[in-house]
């Protein structure tokens, strides 16, 4: 295909920075609604969005309300708190585990073993010469 052919009637906007920043400038002001910018300026919400998120405005994105139903509500506060305990019991189950190898390292250096690799060499040995 040539380029030519690719080319459609729709002009495509390029807007500075500095217009983006007086745009979200008048937004937080609280000047103009993002209807009346859209309006205002011939820009989309869909531009107007981006450059919202892209500058890290999220004071400028409407107040997000969550509607849910008791069951819901209840649901999710159940799912909360076997989570909370999933991740406790996790925490002791590291912890024991910590201990567990800790107590392991004491029991081999009274046995005069450096390290648990070295534990495991010896008592490959003997099963070897056991068969």
């Amino acid at each position: 295909m040539k380029k030519a052919e690719l080319k459609d009637s729709r002009i495509v906007r390029q807007y500075s920075e500095s217009f983006k920043l007086k745009v979200l400038e008048e937004l937080s002001q609280g000047k103009s609604t993002k209807n009346e910018l859209v309006k205002k300026y011939g820009i989309s919400f869909g531009s107007l969005y981006f450059w919202i998120r892209k500058h890290r405005r999220d004071d400028l994105f409407n107040p997000r309300i969550i509607v849910e139903m008791p069951k819901e509500r209840d649901k999710k506060k159940a799912l909360e708190q076997e989570n909370r305990q999933l991740k406790e019991a996790l925490i002791q189950l590291q912890l024991k585990h910590l201990k567990s190898e800790a107590d392991l390292a004491c029991a081999l250096e009274e046995l005069g073993f450096s390290s648990k690799v070295d534990f495991e060499k010896k008592l490959n040995a003997n099963r070897s010469k056991k068969q």
